[in-house]
């Protein structure tokens, strides 16, 4: 007779477990929000070697550059011809290596390809009364620009008589492109430099090489004496990108679950709906249903970023630990959250009541983002280690801590936060619980949080 009971006791809270999945998951708005627009961004990020790949309008016309020495425009030309160009582009693309591997190819030989045909001419102008005459050339768009270039500029130390330090001018015409615009103040201020360089009697190009910077291996040792790569993008965006989702999946899903709830009760529909089950049973079928809808969530958006992560070569930085490690504290996160949610929203009559009651929980809630950074770059650090044992906001710390540290945190650390957050998920679901039987019939004045806490206690 007992199981009997039970069995049919399940039967009803799969029933409502599988009405809110369906009447959440197959609406428009879910289905754009949640499963289409990962999809599109997927495809955008795809497309962005082919939108790399669009050539530009070609690049014609003079470039005057008003110099009472006569030199910085002939190194200016140098700089404006279509091979340095590619090259200086095709230098500082390479510097990012997170661009190397991008959907659909090298983006830095994509871009390079993709440059517009450039044909600029240089004119050297040393009779500064000629400037509104060629102000007015720009201004119809016969030239491409105009840089007024100061004499004392080509000086070792140029500074004004103020002792600020001098600047050039460079005027463009309304239409000019910023991407043009940038490519001849580039131009010219590298002419200017090779100008200096060149009145101190120095070889430019020798000067440049004992300039420029070494590339860097950092290499982090470990206690145990191994070594492995430094990776900043793993210490900093990663770890935050980690929580965003495991953020986005829980509290979407509660949100839903805090909205129905309310409006259930509002019209008395869930006054219907305890006619057929216990309370027990439609909270029960409610977090069930509303976990399903988390899943699919994490699914659609996990899937999107580990396929970014591998599309840009960075697959590495995912281990199938953290992943196991995410779906366990997925599960935490969601505990937490969908249980304050139902009983929030079987507490009040709309959201604006609502509000009142969730914000104390979401203040602390707020404190993995607020201490992203600090978590990030100290993930075995004091301040990470007591933040993680702070309830419900254990899940997203943990997560943080173990997606930015390049050691694993303690086993002794992982696990204990396990079993206390667990632990205070049971205490959780027992108060929200009572709270749910006592409040999803009552109507009238919200209670305070010190009313809630009676409901508990009586219930």
């Amino acid at each position: 007779m007992a199981e009997r009971m039970h069995a049919s006791s399940m039967r009803r809270i799969w029933t409502i477990a599988f009405r809110e999945f369906r009447h959440t998951v197959i609406t428009k708005g879910f289905i754009f929000g949640a499963l289409v627009m990962p999809v599109v961004m997927f495809a955008a990020i795809a497309a962005l070697g082919m939108l790399i790949g669009m050539q530009m309008t070609p690049v014609v016309g003079t470039l005057v550059v008003i110099d009472e020495s006569g030199t910085v425009a002939g190194f200016a030309a140098e700089e404006l011809t279509p091979e340095q160009v590619a090259k200086d582009m095709q230098e500082a693309l390479q510097r990012n290596s997170t661009l190397k591997n991008w959907p659909g190819g090298d983006v830095a030989q994509q871009a390079t390809a993709s440059l517009p045909s450039i044909d600029v001419k240089v004119e050297s102008v040393q009779d500064a009364t000629r400037v509104d005459e060629l102000r007015a050339k720009v201004q119809d768009g016969s030239l491409l620009g105009l840089a007024i270039v100061p004499p004392e500029l080509l000086n070792a130390n140029p500074k004004d008589a103020e002792g600020n330090d001098l600047t050039y001018t460079l005027i463009v015409p309304t239409r000019s492109a910023p991407r043009l615009t940038g490519m001849l103040e580039k131009s010219i201020a590298k002419g200017i430099v090779k100008a200096r360089v060149q009145r101190v009697g120095t070889d430019y190009t020798s000067l440049k090489a004992l300039l420029a910077l070494p590339e860097t291996s950092v290499r982090r040792m470990s206690i145990e004496g191994a070594e492995a790569d430094e990776n900043a993008l793993a210490k900093t965006l990663l770890p935050m990108g980690f929580m965003m989702l495991l953020w986005v999946a829980t509290f979407a899903s509660g949100q839903y679950l805090l909205t129905t709830t309310i409006e259930e009760k509002a019209s008395k529909v869930m006054e219907v709906l305890l006619s057929a089950v216990s309370p027990m049973e439609l909270l029960c079928g409610k977090l069930l249903g509303y976990a399903m809808v988390a899943a699919v969530m994490l699914g659609m958006y996990g899937a999107l970023g580990i396929a970014g992560l591998i599309a840009a070569a960075m697959g590495d930085l995912v281990s199938p630990g953290m992943l196991i490690l995410m779906l366990v504290y997925f599960v935490m996160a969601y505990a937490f959250v969908s249980t304050m949610m139902a009983s929030v929203g079987s507490a009040v009559n709309d959201l604006r009541e609502a509000q009142s009651l969730v914000t104390p929980a979401m203040l602390i809630l707020m404190l993995p983002i607020m201490l992203w950074l600090p978590i990030s770059e100290q993930p075995n650090g004091w301040i990470a280690t007591i933040s993680s044992f702070i309830p419900p906001a254990i899940p997203f710390v943990m997560v943080l801590r173990v997606t930015a540290s390049n050691e694993q945190i303690d086993t002794w650390q992982v696990v204990l936060s396990l079993v206390w957050g667990f632990a205070w998920v049971g205490v959780f679901i027992w108060g929200g619980a009572k709270i749910f039987r006592v409040g999803v019939l009552m109507q009238g004045k919200p209670p305070s949080p010190r009313e809630l806490l009676k409901w508990i206690r009586m219930a």
